[in-house]
């Protein structure tokens, strides 16, 4: 008995904290959909988003994602290694307006500090050195 009980903690435990910090992100950050439909209020402020990678693009010297939460979707431009689809980040930077050809998109510019930012950079290879 005392070992199913110890048993559905150790399951129980690390399941319910994984959807408080999830639940927590949400909260504490910025709706996609404010962002979009009132640009002016978030030019040029530090805001986070929190949401799931569905889109990672690099041009030459332009690398940017998607990212979406549930009220929609934003590009974060980044100068840091892509994230996967699927992941859920959370993610800090700037508000911008940026137009490409006709189309004219609002966009996040990643911050240095940004959590996912640090978390890639993180996880890039580290350089090794070789002594003969």
């Amino acid at each position: 008995m005392k070992i199913k009980i110890l048993l559905g903690i150790i399951v129980f435990c690390p399941a319910s904290l994984n959807l408080a910090c999830d639940f927590a992100y949400s909260v504490t950050a910025s709706k996609i959909k404010d962002i979009l439909d009132h640009p002016r209020d978030y030019a040029k402020k530090e805001i986070t988003v929190y949401g799931t990678v569905t889109n990672a693009v690099s041009l030459l010297v332009l690398k940017y994602y998607e990212i979406q939460d549930d009220t929609g979707s934003i590009k974060v431009f980044t100068d840091k290694l892509l994230p996967s689809r699927g992941k859920k980040l959370r993610v800090k930077g700037r508000m911008a307006v940026v137009e490409v050809g006709s189309e004219r998109w609002v966009v996040l510019r990643e911050s240095n500090d940004s959590p996912a930012a640090v978390e890639r950079r993180n996880d890039a290879p580290k350089a090794t050195s070789f002594q003969f």
